[in-house]
């Protein structure tokens, strides 16, 4: 990932006062902690934060983006990835976002977007996880799931790869190792909510649909768990095993 300042004019960033620089980069890390944790208002709020001071931050736009598109305000998400790309082309955050966009309506013209994202960017665990994300959405397991590996390669704590992997192991018929392989991680990585709900569809997935209680018990209602089981549960039929 490029660096989270300096992705501006380089004269601009020698202007910023050290500490401005560090206090933005931290705050900017915040705000990916926030969204990563489920938190996307808090995200947004802090990356706006930035905005207020510096509003070319180009890490700040891309995070901001980030936290629209996840609150569902497509608009002002696209606004602002466009901003960060007339400053910043290359930028991968802003790239990957336009991409993300592109998943709903099309995930041909996203996973076009993520090759020539990766083709700049060949060794980006970003860009390889949400490359596998859009070739799992259109049920090309087995490709998706190297380009999972890769990412884990690379960045051997990146949860979101190895909880991708385990995910598209269960689309593609292989339900017991992905639940295995969510039970490690939830065991070793600092649990979340969406990690859980994560861990429950595999269990569900592999038919142990009272552990998937158990799992999501902590973070919803009973009323609330049984219509998401009910929900994982209709996968189940349209699994094909990989040979």
């Amino acid at each position: 990932m490029f660096s989270v300042l300096c992705l501006t004019a380089l004269t601009a960033c020698q202007q910023k006062p050290a500490s401005l620089v560090s206090g933005n980069g931290a705050s900017i890390q915040a705000a990916r902690d926030a969204l990563n944790e489920g938190e996307a208002g808090t995200s947004l709020a802090i990356a706006k934060g930035v905005l207020s001071s510096q509003p070319g931050n180009v890490a700040a736009l891309a995070q901001a983006g980030d936290a629209e598109a996840v609150l569902g305000d497509r608009l002002a998400a696209d606004a602002d990835y466009r901003q960060a790309l007339a400053r910043s082309p290359g930028d991968v955050r802003a790239r990957l976002g336009q991409g993300k966009m592109q998943l709903r309506d099309d995930p041909h013209a996203a996973e076009a977007t993520f090759r020539a994202v990766l083709a700049g960017s060949p060794r980006d665990p970003s860009v390889l996880n949400d490359l596998g994300y859009v070739l799992d959405l259109q049920e090309r397991h087995t490709e998706a799931q190297g380009y999972y590996q890769q990412a884990i390669t690379l960045d051997p704590g990146r949860i979101s790869s190895r909880v991708n992997l385990a995910l598209s192991l269960a689309l593609s018929g292989q339900a017991a190792r992905a639940e295995a392989m969510m039970r490690d991680i939830a065991a070793s990585a600092s649990v979340t909510p969406r990690v859980r709900a994560d861990f429950a569809l595999a269990q569900v997935m592999a038919g142990h649909d009272q552990d998937a209680v158990g799992t999501l018990g902590s973070d919803l209602t009973p009323a609330e768990t049984q219509a998401a089981i009910t929900g994982m549960a209709q996968l189940r039929p349209a699994l094909a095993v990989v040979k």
